[in-house]
């Protein structure tokens, strides 16, 4: 069985898909490439990232083609470059399309130096076309505005973009790491607090008194609560002071530290670079509401994948009216929230469940 591929290519006459390979590789010259037909070059790349490792193709093409049956079903990525100032180059991108529909690659990616509005193919219509056809725009020299260099959540850009959704894709031959560290610090910081909140649900439990039926000679039966022991008075005392202490700042309780963690996650991943989902649902965060977290485990890599998406969701929503933004961020909101795990009765009767 052949091993996956990325397929790359190019209608940019100053632009060699070789240079993909090089900086995927990290290598100023090339190893012998394998030949899978003569249109088609391969390199393989063996790589890993903290949660599996696995061996692809980078496979480069001057010419349209997906070589054989096997090679077109081993295709799990399309890489494109295009000039936005040449339409021909435009127009030989867009011939791709009928190849495409045969191989269906999972990832697709239309690829230029700069893309702006004053181009032979302004940016509206190069972002609109990657939209209807399930691209996603990537720039390796964008301008950058002041407002970008403030972000404290930038984008990934340029050549790192591409090698970063090629190791967010679910590779078919991919061998999963025992123990994947979880780096995102929004999914850590809420799997500590809930164990922390484990841990102290549980100790309080330990301390609850047992209701042992005490059987007298008469067979009557005496109540547990008119001899309260030491145990159970310091248990009394202690829920005492939780309620207490969750009645006069209810998210800083055990209990609740973990919901505040799973709101603040939230409130972060709904807000879109500067697209609050939040405000377009119509769903206001109110005082002392908490977003519930469940017992069960965080997907942590469908929640970071989601991440790796941010910028082809920005991009539609640009070209969205309002009325179709209300309901696109209804559908990233709700897949934020099954990613981390919440309730989905939490989420019932919202569009992204029903489309």
């Amino acid at each position: 069985m052949a091993l996956p591929c990325a397929l790359f290519s190019s209608s940019a006459e100053d632009f060699n898909t070789e240079d993909f390979v090089k900086y995927i590789l990290q290598v100023t010259d090339l190893p012998q490439p394998k030949v899978i037909s003569d249109q088609i070059l391969s390199y393989d790349w063996k790589f890993e990232t903290k949660y599996y490792r696995t061996t692809i193709q980078l496979c480069t093409t001057d010419n349209r083609t997906i070589g054989d049956k096997d090679f077109a079903q081993s295709v799990e990525a399309f890489i494109h470059f295009f000039d936005p100032n040449v339409l021909t180059s435009f127009e030989r991108a867009k011939a791709w399309l009928p190849y495409l529909k045969h191989i269906e690659p999972e990832v697709q990616m239309l690829v230029c130096r700069t893309s702006k509005h004053s181009d032979v193919v302004g940016r509206k219509i190069a972002q609109e076309w990657c939209i209807q056809n399930g691209f996603e725009l990537v720039e390796l020299e964008p301008e950058i505005d002041k407002a970008d260099e403030d972000d404290d959540f930038p984008e990934t850009i340029g050549m790192a973009r591409i090698v970063q959704a090629l190791h967010a894709h679910t590779w078919p031959n991919l061998e999963m790491k025992n123990s994947p560290t979880v780096q995102s610090q929004y999914v850590r910081q809420m799997m500590k607090e809930q164990h922390i909140a484990n841990k102290q649900m549980k100790e309080l439990q330990e301390k609850e008194p047992q209701n042992i039926e005490h059987t007298t000679n008469d067979d009557s039966v005496k109540d547990p609560s008119t001899e309260r022991g030491p145990l159970s008075t310091e248990n009394e005392d202690v829920h005492k002071c939780a309620s207490l202490d969750e009645q006069k700042n209810p998210k800083d309780s055990p209990i609740c530290s973990s919901s505040v963690a799973a709101s603040s996650l939230e409130d972060e991943v709904l807000k879109l670079g500067d697209i609050d989902w939040r405000t377009l649902l119509g769903n206001e965060p109110k005082d002392n509401e908490d977003a519930p977290l469940t017992d069960g485990d965080v997907g942590v890599e469908d929640f970071e994948q989601l991440f790796m998406k941010l910028k082809v969701m920005k991009d539609k929503a640009e070209n969205l009216t309002p009325e179709e933004r209300r309901k696109y961020a209804e559908k990233v909101a709700v897949s934020f929230w099954k990613a981390i795990g919440g309730d989905e009765d939490e989420i019932e009767g919202l569009d992204g469940d029903s489309d």
